[in-house]
Order: structure tokens, then sequence, then C-alpha cells
């Protein structure tokens, strides 16, 4: 299990490199220049990278995998304490759009969104561990599964109190997954279905795509006929450029 989550607020940044011949560059850029920028800023505590492992679920859940003929996704992860998070990442935007005007950012870079969210809750598996735990040097998972959703407007708490007490209890019985936890959106002004919950899932195994593939087959096949799954009245799947299965990306 990571060390950094469960963390009190983050931020998530869906950024791509818009060339492939330049991904080299893109990279080293970001790693070299910009994750140190970014960690010199008041109120940020940690900068982590992860890249889409570009998953084939198939039929299971394709909604998780990124548009066809799109570049491969990357995840910016901020840890944040600030008495005014959402702010403080509005500000990364104007401060990153001011450098991009001066040229000062790789012109190959392109954010498709910012999130900013508040921690609620998690939980941890009591299961054996598939192999020795992962220990990276930044204290963050190896891998992660990222699922957003739309909490229907009075029914936060219930919601929250069903993914606790339910979901999360019988997503930890999946053997590799390890800790989860849940944010709500820190947006004062969310546009319509955008995401009310994110709700990360730790991976800890030598194959997360099968991790993944499972957890889905037992929704579909275990959990929905059961009458375990989240009431249509709670929750629906939001739209979400992030939604999907990354490896965490060791900096250059």
């Amino acid at each position: 299990m990571s060390e950094m989550f469960p963390a009190r607020t983050i931020a998530v940044e869906v950024i791509a490199c818009t060339d492939e011949t330049r991904m080299w560059e893109f990279n080293h850029w970001y790693d070299k220049v910009h994750v140190p920028e970014l960690r010199n800023i008041p109120g940020i505590l940690s900068v982590s990278r992860y890249r889409d492992m570009v998953p084939d679920f198939g039929e299971l859940a394709a909604s998780f995998m990124a548009p066809a003929g799109q570049p491969v996704r990357h995840l910016t992860v901020y840890r944040i304490n600030w008495p005014d998070p959402w702010g403080l990442l509005q500000k990364v935007k104007e401060d990153d759009a001011k450098r991009a005007r001066e040229g000062k950012m790789v012109d190959c870079l392109k954010s498709h969104e910012l999130s900013v969210w508040d921690f609620v809750a998690y939980r941890s598996s009591v299961q054996p561990p598939q192999r020795p735990e992962t220990k990276l040097p930044d204290g963050m998972p190896e891998a992660m599964l990222m699922v957003y959703t739309v909490t229907q407007p009075g029914k936060e708490l219930d919601h929250d109190d069903w993914w606790l007490n339910t979901h999360a209890h019988d997503l930890l019985e999946t053997p590799g997954l390890v800790q989860c936890s849940r944010f709500r959106n820190l947006n004062p002004k969310p546009a319509e279905n955008e995401a009310t919950r994110l709700n990360l899932y730790e991976i800890d195994s030598d194959d997360p795509v099968a991790v993944c593939k499972r957890i889905f087959s037992d929704d579909r096949t275990v959990r929905r006929p059961s009458g375990r799954m989240t009431p249509s009245t709670f929750s629906h799947q939001a739209e979400s450029y992030a939604r999907g299965l990354y490896q965490h990306w060791d900096l250059m």
C-alpha cells in the first residue's frame, strides 16, 4: 500500500504529448524542468507522474480506454496542503498559460483536464499480498485505477456510505487490489455531468490489467446480480478523460 494515500487533498491533471516523435523531449522537459517548478510552489507537497497502461478491456470496460488514435495519456498527481486548493491549482493553470505564451513550455504538451479533490474515505485490504509489497521512492502506488462518478444531489452521504461499507469492502477481496480511496470534487461550479466523486484504486500486482478485468467481470456477474452494486438513484458514470488504468512513471 502507498504511503501517500489517503491524502487530504489531491489534484489530477491529464496530459499528453501531441507528437510521438518528440516523446523523449516531452518527458525530459516535464521531468527535469516542469516538475521541479511545480514542487517549488507553496502548498504543493509532492508531484508524481503516471502513464496510461493502454489496456485492452474490450467490452468489459471500453469506457476506461482512451479513444482510438489519441496520444497516450499521462497523469500528474499533486498532493496539496493549502487553505484554498481549488484557487491554488487555478493559479498553476494561469502560470502555465503564461509560460506557454513566453515560449517556456514544450509546445507538444496538451492538458486535457485538471481537477481538484478532497478526501472522503478509504479502506485497505486485509487479504494476504500477492507478492512482497512495492515501496516506491515517492511513496506512491505502483498502479492506479481511476473511477469517476456523478452522485445525485441529496444522495451524497448515502452513496459514500454504500461505497465505503459495501463496494470498497467487496472490491478489496480481489487479489492484487490493496487500497481504495474516495474524494469529492472541489470545483465550486461543476459542469453538467462533471464527476462529483473520484475513486482511486491502488493495485500491487505483476498484472494490473488482469486485476482490473477481474473487478469488471465480478461487477457484472457477481455483484450486480446479487444486488451489491450502487442503486441507480445514487449515481451514474461521469464524463472524464482521466478514467483508466495507470502505471507509475519513474522520473528521469
